[in-house]
């Protein structure tokens, strides 16, 4: 028996260790650094040079530089600082900042602050802490960095690679993923993502569900630490399939919470403390287990470059030389193999399979063939009662006659301008090619738009060869959940230039998930060179779960290039019953007579109303109320003489206020009418009062604090006057609360989050995220 069990022990060490040798190793990007600072002291004995006088006073600043180098992270120990008090971390070069108050870092939606923790990625070779205090620091211990990150440059990456060992197999066919847009492998890879784990470690990871939940290795995030401590980067990649223009990047997060994980299936699965998944998409796991044979592709970040995907081979391809299933088997160790090329740093990826476009293997080997120790039905049954919603056969393909609805809506009005993303569309896999986002003119000359209607970015048909000639291309919208309206109506613009003989553009709605489809709007050849809008009345479909999709023919030429833009969809609701009373505070011009206003509800109707403004005297100030039910409305502001009420003949005003003086909607410049739309009720501060539209230039020289922040927010900017207004953005992008300046912004009745504030000033424009968290 003894010798037995003998043998079984070594044949389990030397099975771990050929797994160990055949895995596909973390890629390290940049060297870490031993540091010995503490401000512990320094910020105990702080004492405030004017006592008496409101706000911090800095305490402690130190620099920290690198030659080149990609970027700096810095590791903190024992973090504690006094209610009120904060560090900031700043960029040198983008001036991005970061902020630290409290216990420390906040890893979870609960608000979970650690004390030991390495700091969000700053993407500069030169960065300043500087540490603020109100001079009552007590028995708080201040911070100790204990190290400092330095990331790799390009040029140092690019010597490390071609020193490593890759996972080629012959020819490296592996191409950015910016040469798939307008395919739906480049639309799955959305949800694919760059992780910085600690302060030099990469690998990949990818959304699993609708949740927020994110799939990567048990060799790349193994500990509720790692989980702590990784960056989540989306959207790392290349603007197109050639040159060096780098998309816009974004930094999710820079913390998840451990959820579960396995070193024999090499999973591990996590959730960010924000849901991503309506901006990237996500990915879901097939219970269908691969087979020889059939087609993969591979989105990764191979090398710590930007977003790459392997779709065809040179070794073991298919007819057409596409990547394949070499092997599949449930047995332990390696259990899907295919001959797809990875580098390190392509650990974690998914392996999707090029029909369903469900994920039917997590990548974690090297070697050629390559591979895979979880198949997705061993890492469905592993998961279990884990798995998020829509984990599991909801991630490809689409239903029967239609598109699939993985997303729904229940927040209106809703509106979509294509901003360099679908969003929550979805292109249909039964049509004969896609829609294809585009900023500026079409390809094809005398046909197409020249620009978008709203914003940059449009969505359009390209009629070129080979797809004339009466072929589809279909996008279809999320659900939109009309349950509890009482009406609704669609609008959209439209471009339909070209020749006689261009075909034909739909709007289609389905009830019943994409399974039948009814056609409730048409427009057929040229309409000319211009947008056109279009207004569709969906009353008739309230009270269901309704889907909308635009299914374009083209015709018999080339110039026959249709697009959408500026879509939006609203409706009254029902239910709730809530109440608000809401203020209109009316400043004159020297022409009172020609003030009149109006509220009017979603579907139109006027609800409040006021003129006759005869008797008001210039400059002169009047008061009206008006009892909402709770909703969306417009405010639309009248001057019957066409130049407003402001500011050529007298400086006149409004606003619109709620009970707790928050501004809703402002004016005064305008010529006959202002239309602003806003919301009231219980949930107001979390419905959009506007569509936040950021700026081309922000100066970052703004300091907010407490951040994180419960109540009262303290703002200081770089100016003698606060002149100015502000907007508080939420992470959707939508405006939830506006006002003019001041030293003090009341957000006690926000919800627990991350917001940004923005402030415009007639010198500058600035803006800083934050924190709200729940009061005591």
């Amino acid at each position: 028996m003894k010798n037995y069990f003998f043998k079984a022990v070594i044949i389990t060490v030397v099975l771990l260790c050929t797994k160990n040798l055949n895995a596909q190793k973390v890629f390290k990007i940049g060297d870490e650094f031993d540091s010995d600072i503490k401000v512990t002291k320094t910020y105990q004995r702080f004492k405030k040079v004017n006592p008496g006088e409101n706000g911090l006073e800095l305490v402690y600043k130190k620099e920290f530089f690198s030659k080149n180098s990609a970027y700096i992270k810095l590791y903190f120990k024992n973090f504690d600082l006094a209610p009120g008090d904060y560090l900031e971390i700043k960029g040198s070069n983008n001036k991005e900042s970061i902020i630290y108050g409290g216990q420390g870092k906040i890893v979870d939606t609960n608000m979970t602050m650690i004390s030991d923790f390495w700091s969000k990625v700053l993407f500069d070779d030169k960065i300043e802490v500087k540490l603020y205090s109100s001079g009552k620091a007590s028995k708080h211990k201040g911070f100790e960095i204990t190290k400092v990150a330095y990331g790799y440059s390009e040029k140092k990456i690019i010597e490390k690679i071609a020193s490593q060992e890759r996972s080629i197999c012959s020819s490296d066919n592996k191409e950015r993923i910016a040469c798939y847009q307008g395919t739906e492998m480049y639309e799955k890879a959305k949800a694919v993502c760059r992780l910085l784990i600690g302060g030099s470690s990469l690998c990949t990871g990818w959304l699993l569900g609708s949740e927020g939940h994110l799939m990567t290795n048990n060799h790349c995030i193994g500990s509720v630490s790692d989980a702590q401590n990784t960056d989540f980067m989306f959207n790392y990649q290349y603007q197109s399939c050639t040159g060096t223009t780098s998309a816009q990047s974004d930094v999710v997060a820079s913390s998840s919470t451990f959820i579960k994980t396995n070193s024999s299936l090499d999973y591990t699965l996590v959730k960010l403390p924000v849901n991503p998944t309506t901006t990237y998409g996500y990915l879901s796991l097939s219970s269908v287990a691969p087979v020889k044979g059939d087609r993969i592709y591979i989105p990764q970040h191979p090398g710590g470059r930007r977003k790459e995907i392997s779709v065809n081979t040179d070794t073991d391809g298919t007819a057409g030389g596409f990547s394949r299933v070499y092997e599949s088997s449930s047995e332990s160790g390696q259990q899907v193999r295919y001959y797809a090329d990875t580098e390190g740093g392509s650990s974690g990826s998914p392996v999707l399979d090029y029909n369903s476009n469900l994920v039917i293997a997590i990548h974690n080997t090297g070697g050629c063939p390559n591979g895979s120790y979880g198949r997705c039905d061993n890492l469905i049954s592993a998961i279990g009662t884990d798995m998020p919603t829509n984990g599991v056969d909801d991630g490809g393909g689409n239903p029967p006659g239609g598109g699939s609805c993985e997303n729904t809506v229940t927040t209106f009005p809703y509106s979509q301008s294509f901003e360099n993303t679908i969003g929550l569309w979805s292109q249909s896999t039964q049509d004969d090619f896609n829609w294809s986002l585009r900023t500026g003119t079409t390809p094809s000359s005398n046909t197409g738009p020249t620009a978008a209607d709203d914003g940059s970015y449009y969505l359009y048909m390209e009629s070129s060869s080979p797809n004339y000639s009466n072929k589809n291309a279909i996008i279809s919208s999320p659900c939109f959940d009309l349950k509890q309206a009482n009406n609704a109506t669609f609008t959209f613009k439209y471009h339909m230039y070209g020749s006689t003989s261009m075909g034909n553009l739909k709007l289609e709605v389905s009830t019943d998930k994409g399974v039948s489809w009814a056609n409730v709007w048409q427009k057929s050849g040229n309409q000319g060179n211009s947008w056109l809008v279009a207004s569709v009345d969906l009353s008739s479909y309230v009270g269901n779960d309704v889907q909308l999709r635009f299914n374009g023919t083209t015709g018999t030429t080339w110039q026959g290039d249709m697009a959408i833009d500026a879509l939006a969809l609203t409706t009254g609701t029902s239910g709730g019953g809530g109440t608000s009373v809401v203020m209109l505070e009316i400043v004159f011009d020297n022409y009172a007579s020609e003030t009149s206003w109006e509220i009017k509800n979603s579907s139109g109707t006027i609800v409040a109303s006021g003129g006759n403004y005869n008797g008001q005297a210039s400059g002169s100030k009047v008061t009206e109320t008006a009892t909402l039910s709770d909703g969306c409305y417009d405010l639309v502001f009248k001057d019957t003489y066409g130049d407003g009420i402001c500011c050529s003949y007298g400086n006149g005003s409004y606003k619109l206020l709620n009970n707790s003086g928050t501004i809703l909607a402002s004016g005064g410049e305008f010529g006959s009418t202002d239309t602003k739309n806003f919301c009231v009720g219980t949930n107001t501060v979390e419905s959009s009062v506007e569509a936040f539209v950021p700026t081309t230039e922000v100066i970052t020289d703004l300091m907010i604090y407490p951040n994180p922040v419960q109540s009262m927010l303290s703002v200081r900017i770089p100016e003698r006057e606060y002149k100015g207004t502000y907007k508080i953005v939420n992470i959707s992008g939508a405006v939830i609360k506006q006002g003019e300046l001041a030293k003090l912004i009341s957000v006690s009745e926000m919800k627990e989050g991350f917001y940004v504030l923005d402030i415009k000033t007639e010198k500058a424009t600035y803006s800083k995220t934050f924190i709200k968290i729940k009061g005591k």
